[in-house]
């Protein structure tokens, strides 16, 4: 049996501004581009791992429950974690060519097709950390402001819901 997702049930704001983010980050929270450009423009040697990928039941966009995949992978420039990403890939998204991409960068496929319209960003503080302490045996991630954003892309009927978790190497990496 498969373990679920890490929890992304944040308190999700619209603006950077509601929340207390360190200057040097706001540029990268609030950045509207392709996180993928940004972290290969700035590493050698950029990677997706991934970690899981499974049907899920989630509520997107204030609708009812819908059947997702949901594909969970680690973004790391030269070796060192800067990202835990998750996905909810609907169903019809999959009909689309974002289903079953390994190591491929969803980033890459949702950016190269100007069809998918791009929700605005959403921010939250990472509240709860002890599932990303887990995941990253990294018993240090408990005690540091950790900050994410979402946001949905959108091609008529099928969505993906993209929400990026920055470590703090992050600021290292950009």
């Amino acid at each position: 049996m498969l373990k679920p997702p890490i929890s992304i049930d944040y308190s999700w704001r619209s603006s950077l501004c509601e929340l207390a983010v360190p200057a040097a980050l706001k540029p990268i929270l609030g950045d509207t581009g392709s996180l993928t450009a940004r972290l290969k423009s700035k590493s050698e040697d950029f990677k997706v791992l991934l970690l899981n990928e499974q049907p899920i039941k989630a509520k997107l966009l204030g609708n009812e429950y819908g059947d997702y995949i949901c594909r969970e992978v680690l973004l790391l420039c030269d070796d060192v974690i800067q990202v835990y990403a998750q996905s909810w890939i609907s169903l019809p998204a999959c009909e689309k060519g974002v289903e079953q991409l390994g190591e491929t960068p969803l980033g890459e496929v949702l950016f190269q097709n100007a069809l998918w319209q791009r929700s605005e960003l959403e921010v939250a503080e990472v509240e709860s950390r002890e599932e990303l302490a887990q995941l990253l045996n990294r018993s240090d991630i408990k005690r540091m402001p950790i900050f994410a954003r979402r946001r949905i892309f959108s091609q008529s009927d099928a969505h993906v819901m993209v929400c990026e978790v920055f470590l703090p190497e992050v600021l290292d990496a950009t």
